[in-house]
C-alpha cells in the first residue's frame, strides 16, 4: 500500500504521508501552486434527461427565470457590466434584491463594494432591501457575461405547518412526509433503527414493521431528501467569507490570485491557528503551538457546523492531518474520521499532483477508489489549458491517473474532448461555479460536459461543492442555488431542481465511490438525512429555494443534530443541545458529545467562542494592515 497524499502549497508542495487508514498528512495552503477556490460542471436533464447516468424524468426547473422556486426566489443574473436580470435591475423575489446595471448592492448582511478593496458597487449599484441580496459577492468584479446574481434575501422556503413529534424509542425514528429519494419523489415515509434506514416506503409500508414498534414519529409537514454531499471544500478556511477576502480582479488560473497580499496575511492567520506544519507565520503566538493547543479542532468544527445546518452530512474538508475531533458534526468524509468505517479518498489540492505512480499502485491495490484532483482551473487560453495533457502523462504506466477512481476538482479550462477522454475512461468532476465565477469570470463549459457520452451512453458524473466561503458559497445549498441561477442565466436552463438535487447527492457519493451507503435514501443506507418546508407536488424546488434557517431537520447516522425546536425532544438528550438564531428564526443545534476527551464536549458556543477571541488576538500579533476579525457567521442571511 502506498502512503496517501495531503498536498498543499504557498509556492511550496507539502506531501506529507500516512496510511490510508491513518489521515491525511499535511497542512493545507492555499497559495503559489494551489488549485483553490473555483471549480466546475453542472449536468443537465430535461424531462426524462440525465444528469451523470441518473436518469429521470420531473424535477420541473426553478421558478420563471429563477434559480429557487417561491417567494424569496434567486436574483441577478448576467449583464453587461454585471447588472442584475431585467432592464435597469431586477428584484429578487418577495424580500429580494435589486440590482441597478453595472453595479452590485450589499442588504443588510451583505458585504459593500470596496469592503475588501473590491470594484462594483458605487455609482449606478443597486440598492438591497433589508435582508437582501448582493449582486456579486462583495462586489466583486462582473468578468465578460456579467456578474452571476444573488440569491434572495429571508425569502426561500414556502410556508407549511410546523413539525411534530410523538416521542418513542431513542433508536428508532419515523420520519412522515414527501420523500425524494431523490430519483422518484412521493408521499411516504422513511424508518431509521440505529444509525441506518430501514425502511422507505409510501405512506404505511414502514409504520407497519415489527421494526417500527414504539419508535419516535416525527410528523415532517415536509420534503425529506438526503444529506448533501459537498465533494470540494477547504473547510479551515471557513472560519472567513468575503468580507476578508475577495481577489481584486477575474484571473487568468490558480497560480495568480494568491499572490495578492490580503490572500496572504488572511493565509498567515489560518495557518497560526491550526498551527500548520508548513508557511506558520513568525509572529504567531506560540500558546497554539502543538496538537494540544491548536485550533484546527475548532478550526474544522466550525466548517462541519455551516455545513451541517443547511443539510450537508459529508464533505471533503481537505484538512490535512486529522484528529480524534473530526466529523463530530457533519462527516468529513476524507479523513479516517468520517464514522464509514472505512477510509479510501485521497485527494491533491495542488497541481500537479505528487506521488501519481503511489495513487495508481493504490488504485490497483484497492486501497484508494477515489482520487480528487484540482485540475484545469483557470481560463481557457491560459496556463491551466495544459493541465489536462499533464495529468495524462503522470503516473507508472503513465495515464495512470486518468481512471475510474479520478475526479477533476473544477476543469474550468477543459474543453469539450477533454470531457469525452473524461467520460470515455470513468471519471467524475466536481462543479464549484460561485468560486469560480469569483476568482476567474467564469466557470466550467457544463454544456460541453452534459454532451459527451461513453459507449454505452452513459453521460459524464457531476457532482457539486462550495470550494470555500471567500467568493464561494457559505453552504451547498447556496451553491446548488448560485447553479441553478448560472444555468438559467448562461446555460440556457438545462438543469431541473432535480437534477441538481442529484449532483448534490447521488452523484457526490459516487464521486467519493460511497455509492453504496451514501446520498440516496434507501433500505441499508447510512441514516444521513434533512427535511424542509414543502410539498409532493413541489418537492424538489422546495429542497432547492430552503436556507439554513428553513431546514426543519438535519439527521446524521441516525441521530437528530438540528433543527426545528417543536423537534428537539427528539434529540440527544445526553450532553443535550443549544438553542440558534439563525437569521431571526429559531432553531436547535447538537454540538457537543458526552465525551471530554478529544474537545468532543464543546458546546456551539465554546467554540465560537474560542475562535472569536483567537481571531482578535490574531489580528493584534500580525500587525498587518488588515483585520479578520470577527469570526465569520454560520449563515450569510443576504443570500
Amino acid at each position: 500500500m502506498s502512503p496517501k497524499l495531503a498536498l498543499s502549497s504557498c509556492g511550496v508542495v507539502c506531501a506529507l504521508l500516512v496510511g490510508c487508514g491513518g489521515g491525511d498528512g499535511g497542512s493545507e495552503q492555499l497559495g503559489g501552486s494551489a488549485a483553490s477556490a473555483g471549480a466546475a460542471s453542472a449536468g443537465r436533464a430535461g424531462a426524462g434527461g440525465s444528469v451523470g447516468g441518473s436518469s429521470g424524468a420531473g424535477g420541473a426547473a426553478a421558478g420563471t427565470g429563477g434559480a429557487a422556486a417561491g417567494a424569496g426566489g434567486a436574483a441577478g443574473g448576467a449583464g453587461a457590466g454585471g447588472a442584475a436580470a431585467g432592464t435597469g435591475g431586477a428584484a429578487a423575489g418577495t424580500g429580494g434584491a435589486a440590482a441597478g446595471a453595472g453595479g452590485a448592492g450589499a442588504g443588510s448582511g451583505g458585504a459593500s463594494a470596496g469592503t475588501s478593496g473590491m470594484a462594483g458597487g458605487g455609482a449606478g449599484g443597486a440598492a438591497a432591501g433589508a435582508g437582501g441580496a448582493v449582486a456579486g459577492a462583495a462586489g466583486a468584479p462582473a468578468g465578460a457575461g456579467g456578474a452571476a446574481g444573488a440569491a434572495a434575501g429571508q425569502g426561500g422556503s414556502p410556508a407549511t405547518p410546523p413539525p411534530t413529534v410523538t416521542l418513542g424509542a431513542t433508536d428508532r425514528t419515523l420520519l412522515l412526509g414527501a420523500v425524494v429519494t431523490p430519483d422518484t419523489a412521493f408521499d411516504g415515509e422513511v424508518l431509521v433503527v440505529g444509525d441506518k434506514i430501514s425502511c422507505v416506503g409510501p405512506a404505511g409500508a414502514c409504520g407497519s414493521l415489527p421494526e417500527a414498534s414504539g419508535a419516535t414519529v416525527i410528523t415532517t409537514n415536509g420534503v425529506i431528501a438526503p444529506g448533501l454531499i459537498d465533494t470540494h471544500n477547504h473547510i479551515l478556511f471557513d472560519v472567513f467569507d468575503d468580507d476578508d477576502w475577495m481577489p481584486l480582479m477575474s484571473y487568468d488560473d490558480h497560480n495568480d490570485w494568491p499572490k495578492e497580499a490580503r490572500y496572504a496575511a488572511m493565509l498567515d492567520v489560518k495557518q497560526c491557528l491550526e498551527d500548520a506544519s508548513q508557511g506558520k507565520p513568525a509572529w504567531c503566538p506560540a500558546k497554539w503551538d502543538g496538537a494540544a493547543n491548536s485550533l484546527k479542532c475548532e478550526l474544522d468544527k466550525w466548517g462541519e457546523l455551516k455545513g451541517m445546518i443547511a443539510g450537508t452530512t459529508s464533505i471533503v474538508g481537505l484538512p490535512g492531518t486529522s484528529g480524534p475531533c473530526f466529523a463530530s458534526l457533519s462527516r468529513s468524509v476524507d479523513v479516517s474520521q468520517n464514522d464509514l468505517g472505512v477510509d479510501w479518498v485521497q485527494t491533491s489540492a495542488l497541481f500537479p499532483p505528487s506521488g501519481a505512480a503511489g495513487v495508481c499502485a493504490n488504485f490497483a491495490d484497492k486501497d484508494t477508489h477515489a482520487f480528487l484532483v484540482h485540475c484545469g482551473e483557470g481560463i481557457t487560453g491560459g496556463a491551466a489549458d495544459g493541465e489536462f495533457a499533464t495529468l495524462s502523462g503522470l503516473g507508472t504506466p503513465a495515464g495512470c491517473l486518468l481512471s475510474q477512481q479520478t475526479a477533476i476538482t473544477h476543469g474550468t479550462a477543459f474543453t469539450q474532448a477533454d470531457f469525452q477522454v473524461m467520460v470515455d475512461r470513468g471519471m467524475k468532476l466536481t462543479w464549484s461555479p460561485r468560486s469560480n465565477w469569483a476568482l476567474y469570470g467564469k466557470t466550467t463549459d457544463i454544456p460541453a460536459a452534459l454532451s459527451v457520452k461513453d459507449a454505452m451512453g452513459n453521460g459524464l458524473v457531476i457532482s457539486l461543492g462550495p470550494d470555500w466561503s471567500m467568493g464561494g458559497s457559505v453552504n451547498m445549498l447556496d451553491e446548488m442555488r448560485f447553479a441553478a441561477k448560472w444555468d438559467d442565466d448562461h446555460f440556457g436552463d438545462l438543469l431541473t431542481s432535480k437534477d441538481i438535487l442529484t449532483m448534490a447527492t447521488v452523484n457526490g457519493a459516487k464521486v467519493l465511490a460511497y455509492e453504496d451507503r451514501l446520498g440516496q435514501l434507501k433500505a441499508g443506507y447510512l441514516a444521513d438525512l434533512f427535511v424542509v418546508p414543502g410539498s409532493l407536488a413541489t418537492a424538489y424546488d422546495d429542497v432547492l429555494a430552503a436556507r439554513p434557517k428553513d431546514v426543519r431537520a438535519v439527521m446524521v447516522g441516525g441521530k437528530l443534530l438540528y433543527g426545528h425546536p417543536a423537534l428537539k425532544p427528539a434529540a440527544p438528550a445526553n450532553p443535550g443541545c443549544e438553542d440558534l438564531d439563525v437569521c431571526g428564526t429559531s432553531r436547535f443545534v447538537c454540538v457537543a458529545e458526552a465525551s471530554s476527551s478529544d474537545k468532543l464536549g464543546q458546546t456551539h458556543a465554546d467554540i465560537k467562542g474560542i475562535l472569536e477571541a483567537a481571531m482578535q488576538e490574531v489580528d493584534q500579533a500580525a500587525g498587518v494592515q488588515w483585520k479578520f476579525a470577527p469570526l465569520a457567521p454560520l449563515v450569510n442571511c443576504a443570500r
